[in-house]
């Protein structure tokens, strides 16, 4: 390797599953930060180098295995000690982690997931045993999730935990943000893999009382209007029911929502998601996320099937323009309203079949309301 297996000289931590992969990485090295201890992150929203953060722009949970390389070899001569990645299924099965010894293994959770990629539920949980490797110190599970059965009988060092733990309710009384039912499997799987590295429990809920969100999840857009704006990664049927059980108290007047399925993906869970879209929301925009090599108008379409309690130009509309599906949104809110702008969180590339565009909600947001500002409408 031309940079000499840097990930040796680092403790690297792996944080694997189908949900909350990205939120639980971006605490974990949050919480190293907060102790002391200086640190690198890889993960779908940020990439970070020793308090040095900035957005992931290449559209990958886990870059191919050059690009780790050259950013494992800058963490440590940048004198970090430990590594946090977030690391893929995809990843795993092409090899672009090979080489790097994890210390502390997290597995979040396993549902179906990417069955457009994996030919079976199995052959996707089989992906994940490749981070079991002699380097492991510490296996952490989330005890609540069965579709992780296969893992907690191994005969590895291991923590498993359950959010009716004693641990999760002294985090709650504790003051921790962020334990509701949507993040607290993410805070503990968070506690247990700090504490495997012999972090002291007082400075890790110290630390853990400080965290923020990590960016696009359930991320807030605040820039003075009389409604809640909301930016989240939720794309898929789970994550898109635990989204809207979440924030239901956010919702004191109507829930305006913006989602455009991805394209390569499983058309089967379109119509699924358009019923929990139809289900929660009193407003449906459907617009696009990333059809990559599908046309989008059957991708809309396959969505829309599931969408049959709204009134279509009424109570719904499709709206494949992303930023003027954003803009109707807006100026459909009103004082109370939430308006939700889901599937892309804090990505930076919307893409096509024969383009690939820059791109972030959040700064379309943030552009729309400067607009509406300057017309006197907001």
């Amino acid at each position: 390797m031309w940079y000499g297996f840097p990930a040796k000289k680092l403790t690297v931590i792996a944080v694997a599953g189908t949900k909350g992969k990205t939120s639980t990485a971006y605490f974990i090295s949050h919480v190293l930060e907060a102790v002391g201890i200086k640190n690198a992150l890889v993960c779908t929203a940020a990439i970070n180098i020793a308090g040095e953060e900035k957005m992931n722009t290449i559209k990958m949970t886990t870059p191919p295995a050059e690009f780790l390389q050259k950013f494992l070899h800058e963490a440590v001569s940048k004198k970090c000690t430990h590594v946090v990645l977030e690391v893929s299924s995809h990843a795993l099965l092409q090899h672009r982690v090979w080489g790097i010894p994890f210390s502390v293994v997290v597995l979040t959770n396993l549902m179906s997931d990417h069955l457009e990629y994996h030919p079976t539920a199995e052959h996707y949980r089989n992906a994940h045993t490749k981070l079991i490797t002699p380097f492991l110190k510490k296996l952490i599970l989330n005890g609540d999730d069965q579709h992780l059965s296969a893992f907690f009988n191994l005969s590895v060092p291991k923590d498993v935990f359950r959010q009716s733990d004693t641990l999760s309710l002294e985090l709650r009384a504790s003051g921790v943000p962020m334990m509701s039912h949507f993040n607290a499997s993410n805070m503990l799987a968070t506690y247990y893999a700090v504490r495997a590295l012999g972090i002291p429990h007082e400075k890790i809920v110290s630390a853990l009382k400080m965290l923020h969100g990590a960016p696009g999840r359930l991320e807030k857009i605040n820039e003075g209007q009389s409604f809640t704006v909301f930016v989240d990664y939720a794309h898929s049927v789970d994550s898109l029911t635990n989204f809207f059980e979440a924030t239901t108290s956010e919702a004191q007047g109507k829930r305006i929502v913006v989602f455009g399925a991805c394209g390569d993906r499983d058309p089967l869970q379109r119509p699924i998601m358009g019923e929990i879209l139809d289900r929660y929301a009193d407003i449906v925009i459907v617009t696009n996320d990333d059809p990559y090599s599908e046309n989008p108008e059957h991708i809309a379409s396959q969505l829309m099937v599931g969408i049959v309690l709204k009134t279509w130009d009424d109570t719904a509309w499709k709206v494949l323009d992303r930023k003027e599906a954003i803009t109707k949104a807006l100026s459909l809110a009103r004082a109370g309203d939430v308006v939700c702008i889901l599937g892309k969180g804090a990505e930076q590339w919307q893409v096509f079949k024969d383009r690939k565009i820059p791109w972030d909600d959040r700064r379309v947001v943030r552009d729309i309301f400067t607009s509406m500002k300057s017309h006197g409408i907001l």
